[in-house]
């Protein structure tokens, strides 16, 4: 069987992933993160390495072990990569699971911990976000600030002031945070999301 193309297939795949997750993690090449840019790549360049060497191990095979070879080579690079994945940044991914549960406490705690091991904007914006689910804005204020003020570019980090200035009355300089995300870094749902915050400011 030729698995050229099958695998110059996967490996087109494997790119548009790759370049995707650099997209969502492009504000780590801003603040200079280089490593844990790269670390984030790894499942997706693991994955590639095997998806490579595949056809050089199948003409190995055999007519009779031809099937136990590609279950056994698929699995063990299945379940690397996803060894691999879990071990990306496990104390963000567990903050990140109690906000979106609504355990905004809890995932308070977590984003702390991670900024002081690593004061990365994303994890100070992420804390702005649940200070603010808290009803702590003075708090979600701050760690916005420093969010942008570490990477003046971080959509998020200007939409999580904003909700913590409306909180707090102050709608004008919200609304300019608002109209900030549509000229930083910014994703298209954040951008909705922003449209929304700005229609209902004007309310």
């Amino acid at each position: 069987m030729n698995l050229l193309y099958p695998s110059l297939g996967a490996l087109v795949i494997l790119a548009i992933f790759g370049f995707i997750i650099g997209r969502q993690n492009r504000d780590l090449l801003r603040v200079r993160q280089y490593r844990e840019f790269l670390w984030r790549l790894i499942p997706t360049l693991s994955t590639a390495v095997f998806i490579v060497g595949l056809p050089f191990i199948m003409q190995e095979a055999t007519f009779d072990n031809y099937g136990p070879v590609l279950f056994v080579y698929l699995g063990g690079a299945a379940v690397l990569t996803i060894v691999m994945a879990r071990a990306v940044s496990p104390e963000e991914r567990r903050a990140g699971m109690a906000f979106r549960k609504g355990e905004y406490e809890k995932a308070a705690a977590l984003y702390e911990d991670l900024i002081t091991r690593r004061p990365l904007p994303r994890y100070y914006s992420a804390l702005a976000a649940t200070l603010d689910a808290t009803g702590n804005p003075h708090g979600a204020l701050e760690a916005a600030e420093q969010a942008i003020k570490g990477d003046p570019k971080l959509g998020i980090a200007y939409f999580n002031r904003a909700s913590a200035l409306v909180a707090l009355g102050e709608k004008s300089r919200a609304r300019a945070d608002l109209q900030n995300v549509f000229i930083v870094d910014s994703g298209r749902a954040l951008r909705r999301a922003a449209a929304e915050a700005l229609e209902s400011l004007e309310k």
